[in-house]
């Protein structure tokens, strides 16, 4: 038998609004809206009532729901949600519970005369309550709205609880960057995407996809250039850096574990995986030269054929590739940077006995980068570009983006598939 929270003196969570029954939720609700509707006429606001999707969260464990719950006041106004906040306790030691709280939140649209709100559902699951977590909130789901699902941290093994989750839902959402194991956990996920392929609404998306669009976009300028598009069909060597922290310590200061890791190679890898695809290169996995080494993050490929034609952006013409070719991922210690943050791409190209580079490399940490072409004549153009924020935006930025798609990124969808074939196959 499942117990209430008030029921239940041991879990507090006065940030997640009044404690009530399951049953009950949208009966409280709406005594909430009728009480806001009351302090407006008192006060002379104006409270608007508005919603445009179900946005289900779901967090392993109490903080990190309440850190989500504050980040939801940074999204843009356009998203007003019914929030349904999802902790899941798969602690084996935990009774079967259901644990239930609601509140309005608000914030000023133009001034604070003119106020949102938007409804917040916090459940809290555990036992065999979780076998059910998508069948619990079914009923709380606003009908005829999308519904996007942010999973928080790792995906978990119980595959059956993910996955009735996400059926549920027309797009599920991650963030890699949080992720305690970045490679496994992006294999699982490239894994359960194929298996669901045929027969599944909903789409996948990842917010560090999103950090590395402006790396993607400055490799795309370079061949923009008419006189740099036929050193596409020569490119023989890539390298790719990421940000490590100064120590690879996996504990904290009082011996447990860090929130983030200290190595995450998951940016690196979508980054690798987008420019295998566009380049239409295929790995030769049975090459001995690879190497994988996910304690350290490094890993290497080589492809042992060519790789076909090649289709230059904007035009009709082909290009075939002249021969092997190889990329590399490797460690960069970067105090200043979140771990897994992209430091340097460099593309080698050999056309007729000419070679050419094309660099991007960070500086020291900072929200800029220097590009830089090496042509066989020995000039050397550079610039300096800045990243913005995208390559440290915090997730709330990085949310509105996600909640304005509502269907498949297939070039997303590629990349990670071709990620999978990397570290599976």
């Amino acid at each position: 038998m499942t117990k209430a929270s008030f029921e239940n003196p041991g879990v507090h969570l006065p940030w997640a609004g009044k404690p009530v029954r399951i049953e009950e939720a949208e009966e409280i609700l709406t005594s909430l809206w009728h009480l806001s509707a009351d302090n407006v006429r008192i006060s002379q606001n104006v409270n608007v009532r508005a919603s445009v999707l179900n946005f289900v969260i779901c967090a392993p464990d109490i903080t990190t729901a309440q850190r989500a719950s504050s980040l939801l006041r940074e999204l843009c106004s356009t998203h007003i949600a019914r929030v349904i906040l999802l902790i899941l306790d798969t602690s084996e030691s935990s009774p079967t519970e259901v644990s239930t709280w609601v509140t309005l939140r608000s914030f000023p649209i133009i001034s604070d005369i003119m106020r949102h709100n938007f409804e917040q559902i916090t459940i809290m699951l555990s036992g065999s309550a979780l076998r059910s977590a998508a069948t619990i909130i079914q009923p709380l789901l606003k009908p005829e709205l999308p519904i996007y699902l942010w999973w928080l941290q790792d995906p978990p093994r119980d595959e059956t609880l993910f996955s009735r989750l996400a059926q549920t839902s027309n797009r599920v959402i991650v963030d890699s960057e949080s992720f305690l194991q970045p490679e496994n956990s992006l294999a699982r996920l490239a894994a359960h995407l194929q298996d669901t392929a045929e027969n599944s609404r909903w789409a996948l998306s990842d917010l560090n996809w999103g950090r590395i669009t402006p790396w993607r976009q400055l490799v795309a300028q370079f061949f923009d250039v008419p006189t740099y598009q036929d050193y596409l069909s020569g490119i023989y060597q890539i390298e790719i850096e990421h940000a490590i922290s100064p120590t690879r310590d996996t504990t904290g200061a009082n011996g447990s574990s860090p929130t983030t890791p200290t190595v995450n190679t998951t940016r690196a890898l979508l980054f690798s995986a987008w420019l295998l695809k566009s380049l239409n290169w295929q790995i030769d996995t049975a090459n001995e030269r690879n190497q994988h080494h996910p304690e350290t993050g490094e890993h290497s490929w080589h492809t042992s054929h060519a790789t076909g034609k090649l289709q230059l952006p904007g035009t009709d013409e082909l290009l075939v590739h002249s021969g092997r070719g190889s990329i590399t991922i490797r460690p960069r210690v970067e105090p200043a940077l979140t771990p897994g943050s992209l430091c340097l791409v460099r593309i080698l190209s050999a056309l007729d006995d000419k070679h050419a580079t094309f660099a991007i490399d960070r500086a020291d940490g900072a929200e800029y980068a220097i590009t830089s072409v090496e042509l066989p004549e020995g000039t050397r153009h550079q610039r300096t570009v800045s990243l913005g924020q995208s390559s440290s935006r915090i997730a709330s930025t990085l949310l509105h983006d996600e909640l304005e798609i509502l269907g498949h990124d297939r070039l997303f969808e590629a990349a990670l598939n071709e990620v999978y074939r990397l570290l599976v196959e």
